[in-house]
Order: C-alpha cells, then sequence, then structure tokens
C-alpha cells in the first residue's frame, strides 16, 4: 500500500461543496512522489445528482485531462471523491465501476469516500495481493 498526504486545501474545498442535500463526485489531482500520492487539489466534477447517485460527467473528465495537458492544473489525475449521505464509508458496486474507469490509467488511483452525515472519510485503493479494492488503514494517511 502507497500512503496518501492530502492537502488540507484539498480536504475544504471537498468539504466546502457537501453542504448540499445530494451526492457530489469530483476529481483529485496529485502526484506520486518518494513512493507516497500527494493529493494537491479537488475539482467538483458533479454533473447530475441525486440524495443516492452523482455522477461524473465525461465532458468534466475531458476537460480536466486537457487542462492537465496545456498545463493549465498542475499535476494529475490522482483519484476522485463522492458523498454518501448517512450510508456509511464503503464502495458501493457503482462506485467500484466507477474507481475501474479510473484505474485503467493508473493502480495508484484512489478514490476518497466521504460520509457527510457522521463527517467522516475513508480512502480505497487498489491492492494487488487481494486483486481489489481494500480501505487504506489510518496509519497510511496524513493530511497537510
Amino acid at each position: 500500500m502507497i500512503p496518501v498526504a492530502i492537502s488540507n486545501y484539498a480536504l475544504q474545498k471537498i468539504r466546502a461543496e457537501m453542504s448540499v442535500p445530494y451526492e457530489q463526485i469530483g476529481l483529485l489531482i496529485g502526484e506520486l512522489t518518494n513512493g507516497q500520492l500527494m493529493v494537491t487539489d479537488a475539482i467538483n466534477g458533479t454533473s447530475s445528482a441525486s440524495r443516492s447517485l452523482s455522477v461524473l460527467s465525461p465532458e468534466i473528465l475531458a476537460e480536466v485531462a486537457d487542462d492537465i495537458i496545456n498545463n493549465r492544473i498542475s499535476g494529475r489525475i490522482v483519484g476522485w471523491y463522492h458523498s454518501h449521505l448517512g450510508s456509511g464509508v464503503f464502495m458501493s458496486p457503482i462506485d467500484i465501476e466507477t474507481h475501474a474507469k479510473l484505474q485503467q490509467f493508473s493502480n495508484h488511483v484512489i478514490a476518497l469516500i466521504v460520509d457527510t452525515s457522521v463527517n467522516q472519510f475513508g480512502i480505497f485503493t487498489y491492492d494487488p495481493q487481494l486483486g481489489g479494492l481494500t480501505q487504506l488503514p489510518e496509519e497510511y494517511i496524513s493530511i497537510i
């Protein structure tokens, strides 16, 4: 497992989006450096949402990718985030599908799941030994 460091700036952006009564989704921007995944920014990607579903549009993903290629965004896509409203911190079947799409680009992509009703989050990552997703232990997560 690779340790993850999340900037307070990125977390504050995510928290600000979570004040709405429907699910949110977005992309995590950063770099893999010195054996650690550094998350430096978060970009909202919600194109449609309800209390139990949010959709990351292909257009937003393409726009962010274009901004990275053309140096309007520093870093690369290192993961995604998504809120659950009172249902807990876990990866639903739809979340696993979303993660698999982003994981095509790197095995080091993470998923940050937030339960806004209890103000808890978890980070999920691909574990090659298990051959699937696993929740990252707290000791592998730091906020910088």
